[in-house]
This record gives C-alpha cells, structure tokens and sequence, in this order.
C-alpha cells in the first residue's frame, strides 16, 4: 500500500506570517492616527516604523511568492519540479535578505521613539542606544552580504545543479550564529534599558508599571531571535531544502512582525488612554467626573514642582509621545502650574495641582 506523502507546512507558514502583517499593519495606522491627530508630534520614528513595514511587507510578498513554487513542502515527496525547488529557493532567499534589513530598521525606529523620553542632559545614554541599533544594522547588513556571497556564481545558491562551488555556507552559517545572537542581545538591552528609565521617575505605581511594560515588550522579540538563531543549523542541510528552510523563515518572519509589533505598541498609549477615558466617562453620570476626565494630559515635555506635589526634588519628566494631548480642555490656568516647561501631564498630577489651586483660593 502506498504511503501518503509527508505534510508539509506551507499553508501553515502563509497564514501565519499573514496574519502577523494584518496585526502590525493595524498598530501602524493607530500609530499613525495618535501621531496626527493626538500627540501631533511627526517624528522620525514614524517615518522609520513605515519605511520598517515597507521593507517587511515586501519580504511577506516574496514569501508567498516561494511558498507558491513550494516552499515548505518536502522535496522527497517527488510533488516539486526542479525549477519549482530553484524558484522556490531563490524568492526565499530574497525574503530572509529584506526581513533581516526590516529586523535592523525597526530597532531604528524604537530607539528613535526611545529619544524622545530623554532630555539634552541624556545625551550619553541617547548615543549608547544609537550605538546599539546602528551596530545591528551594520551586522544585519554584512549578513545579507554574506548571504549573497556564499556561492559561485550567486545562482547555485538556489540552484545546486549548475557547476560552481558553495564554499561560503559555512562562513553564511557562522556570521549568521552571530548575527542572531547580537540581535538578541539588541532587544534585550532595548526592552530593559526603558523599564530600568521609567522605573527611577517619579509616578504613581499604577502609571510606573503600565509603561514599563509597554516598554518592555520587545523582551518578545528577543525571545523570536532566540528561537531563530537555534534553527540557523537548517543552512547547512542540502536534503529536502524547501522544507528545512522553511523551518527558518518562520522564525525570521515571527521576529520581523513581532519587532515592529512591540515598537508600534508604546506610541499608542495616548489613543488607548482616549478611548478607555471615553469608556469610563460613558459609565460615569457624573459632570464632574467627566470634566476630570478630559483633563487628561497636556502638552510635550513638562517640569511640575508643587508643595502639594511635592518638593523640587519630585520634579519629574515625561514625554509627551505618551500621553494625550487635550489643549481644548486646559483646565490648569492662571498660575495653577507653578513652573512649567512645556506642559504635559498624567491625570492625577493635573488632579492634585487642581485640588491644591482650590486650597489655596479658599485660604487667600
């Protein structure tokens, strides 16, 4: 009795990377709607997170492109032409070069959103995290040339039947080890370095944690590059290349999604703090609370010092990419912020500035 052909997954493959797109391809929009026309700052990291999705949208595009000539299935199940197994190879190939470019891209533009939440007395640690994502690129980049160059001449890369030599897989397979594990490394140090940043500032506990853990997502992507870096071994398999391959592009587009998915998250806190304020506002019959409500967050970069606040030394900065900007609703007037630079802040600072301002009119 004839046995059935071993599954392959390319179908699996095809969705998934495509659904990841659909998420990232919606965070960017929110994206780009809190920018315009909440936080109304346009910065390069907005242009950064659109020319990352642009790169990794046509990656995606190559992948399906390789998983129709039959990318993910098993060679030996004599199901594929050779000229399928070569087109195949060769758009995959395509695929990993522009989404290891997209990975360096998006850590670009976290570090460009990262900026903004330091002020000019920062500047060392601004340039360390510079260093961090411009080291990753110019890995990222000496990679895809390896990749290119591992093969003479470049078509055997995905044709082995032409005559040349292959001589560069193990070098690619070496340079590519190293390539994940610093990639890694980037996502760590750029996940942590902001909950470390956030957690000295001066917040409520409720507010400290809620940013560090946006901040914090890209501790996901570093677990993507993990996992991605022990499938590297696959480049080495010349048997039932499709689908080994495969096994690796999975992971690379999980960490190409999941990069510019956790960067995208961070600046859309102001649009999920307008909407969940407008929730709680529906629910509350009270004018008072509504008018509390709307006073949510001010203007781009604050310095507050109030008794009922605190000292001098509670002076606190915060950037005003995370928090919604209402300047129809400025309720602070008249002298009710003492020294500010720039105004911007958090609902229960602007509470407490409010309730001190009262106290004083009642005691004057």
């Amino acid at each position: 009795m004839a046995h059935a052909a071993p599954a392959g997954y390319g179908t699996t493959l095809l969705v998934v990377t495509w659904v990841e797109a659909a998420i990232a391809f919606l965070l960017l929009l929110a994206r780009v709607y809190t920018t315009w026309r909440i936080t109304r700052h346009v910065r390069s990291d907005l242009f950064l997170a659109l020319l990352t999705f642009a790169v990794a949208m046509a990656s995606t595009i190559f992948l399906t492109v390789s998983i129709g000539y039959g990318l993910g299935e098993h060679v030996a199940a004599d199901a594929l032409l050779p000229e399928q197994i070569s087109a195949a190879i060769k758009w995959s190939w395509i695929n990993q070069a522009l989404g290891i470019f997209a990975i360096a891209l998006g850590k670009l533009a976290i570090v460009a959103f990262l900026q903004q939440i330091h002020g000019p007395e920062h500047r060392g640690r601004v340039l360390m995290l510079w260093g961090v994502a411009i080291s990753n690129l110019l890995i990222n980049s000496i990679t895809i040339g390896m990749i290119y160059t591992q093969c003479s001449p470049r078509e055997k890369l995905w044709n082995d039947a032409i005559s040349g030599s292959c001589d560069g897989r193990r070098r690619n397979q070496t340079t590519a080890y190293f390539q994940g594990s610093w990639s890694a490394f980037c996502d760590l140090i750029l996940a942590l370095y902001p909950v470390a940043f956030f957690w000295k500032v001066r917040l409520s506990m409720r507010i400290k944690v809620g940013l560090c853990l946006l901040m914090g997502l890209g501790i996901i992507a570093c677990a993507c590059s993990i996992v991605k870096t022990t499938y590297l071994r696959v480049l080495s398999q010349t048997q039932d290349v499709t689908y080994y391959i495969a096994q690796l592009v999975t992971w690379n587009e999980t960490e190409k999604w999941v990069v510019l998915i956790v960067g995208c998250i961070p600046p859309i806190r102001p649009l999920l703090m307008v909407l969940f304020h407008k929730v709680v506002s529906s629910v509350r019959s009270s004018p008072g609370h509504n008018k509390h409500y709307k006073e949510t967050e001010l203007h781009s970069y604050s310095q507050v010092s109030s008794p009922a606040v605190g000292s001098r030394s509670d002076t606190a900065r915060l950037p005003s990419v995370l928090f919604a900007k209402r300047s129809e609703d400025n309720a602070l007037e008249e002298g009710a912020i003492m020294r500010t630079t720039d105004i911007i802040l958090s609902y229960e600072v602007a509470h407490q500035l409010l309730a001190h301002r009262a106290h004083q009119a009642t005691t004057d």
